[in-house]
């Protein structure tokens, strides 16, 4: 009687990395939902790791995708990122706006506004801001938002800090993020 091994057989049996529940899988499988908890496996990735996950994360960034919401890294000097799970362009660079009317905008970087500037938009996401200019918008910073003298905020603020100079003004709510929130 012969008996194959899952190994032999091409079928081996890995671990969600989400919810850890067991998935058998060909070893040819590139990437599979979990059958336990719906979210997406790159399977090749857990049957064998790449390099990249190898090497240090020493000059990393590490950021969350803004469509996917999920962790991704890269250089430290990049100026933007594509996101291997979602293949979402991801901006990392710095912004100095004078004015932006009608488009979201969405980076890890810092944006600069600058004196007289306006942003009316619906939905700001960035890593830092500085406001010299008036924002009528919602605004979601991973980092610190500084209103300078005659900067103006109107709308929702999310941040982990905000800063009102003298002479400038904030109207709206604000919801602090804690530091474990990426």
């Amino acid at each position: 009687m012969r008996v194959k091994s899952n190994e032999l057989s091409g079928i081996r049996d890995i671990a969600c990395p989400y919810c850890k529940g067991s998935i058998s899988v060909s070893v040819n499988c590139m990437s599979i939902p979990c059958l336990h908890c719906n979210k997406h496996i790159n399977v090749q990735e857990i049957i064998s790791p790449s390099e990249k996950r190898r090497i240090s994360l020493i000059g990393q960034r590490k950021i969350r995708c803004f469509k996917c919401d999920r962790e991704i890294f890269t250089d430290e000097k990049a100026q933007a990122v594509t996101c291997q799970h979602c293949y979402n362009r991801n901006d990392l660079s710095d912004h100095k706006v004078k004015t932006l009317l009608g488009v979201n905008l969405e980076t890890y970087g810092t944006l600069h506004l600058k004196k007289r500037g306006i942003i009316e938009i619906s939905s700001i996401r960035v890593g830092n801001a500085v406001v010299q200019g008036r924002i009528k918008g919602d605004v979601y910073a991973r980092g610190t938002v500084e209103i300078q003298k005659n900067g103006e905020v109107y709308g929702m603020m999310t941040c982990r800090k905000l800063i009102v100079n003298k002479g400038g003004t904030f109207s709206g709510k604000v919801k602090m993020l804690n530091s474990e929130t990426n």
